[in-house]
């Protein structure tokens, strides 16, 4: 029996005994972690924001461009028609075109990836500001903590 020691490995902190459940149990955790809900408080897309549909899990980074498969920060809930139509393309250069692309949604997709990181978890903002400026790499500024489909940065963080 494998034993997971590293937070990029499946049963990495889940309590299971079989590798089918805690790759269910993971997958159930993202639809009901992700912020964006419905009225009725079920999952909805994060693209499109769509609760009344049938919801599948998309990577932001595909596979086939190195994304990670059982990375939490990497997984979104998206609508059927959402996931085809993004494909392999880049996250931003499909969504932001949409009709149904809104800003609050996005600082929502780039709050989740940054509190579900690795990076994040470990890392002070400072140290990422110096590394990025030692690169000479740009990093958007936050002046404000953004408040997200009504729920503070904090919530999304706490999960």
């Amino acid at each position: 029996m494998l034993i997971a020691n590293g937070p990029d490995e499946l049963l990495h902190s889940l309590i299971e005994l079989r590798p089918g459940d805690a790759r269910r149990r993971f997958r159930k955790s993202i639809f009901e972690d992700y912020p964006l809900k419905g009225p009725f408080g079920q999952c909805a897309c994060a693209y499109c924001g769509k609760w009344n549909e049938k919801l599948t899990l998309d990577h932001i980074v595909p596979k086939s461009k190195g994304g990670p498969h059982f990375a939490k920060y990497n997984l979104v809930p998206s609508c059927k028609s959402c996931n085809l139509d993004k494909g392999a393309e880049p996250i931003f250069e499909w969504w932001r075109p949409q009709q149904f692309w809104t800003q609050q949604r996005e600082e929502l997709l780039t709050s989740w990836v940054y509190c579900h990181s690795y990076v994040s978890a470990h890392t002070s903002l400072q140290d990422i500001e110096a590394y990025a400026e030692q690169r000479g790499l740009y990093i958007p500024s936050q002046e404000k903590a953004p408040i997200l489909g009504g729920f503070a940065l904090g919530t999304i963080c706490a999960a």
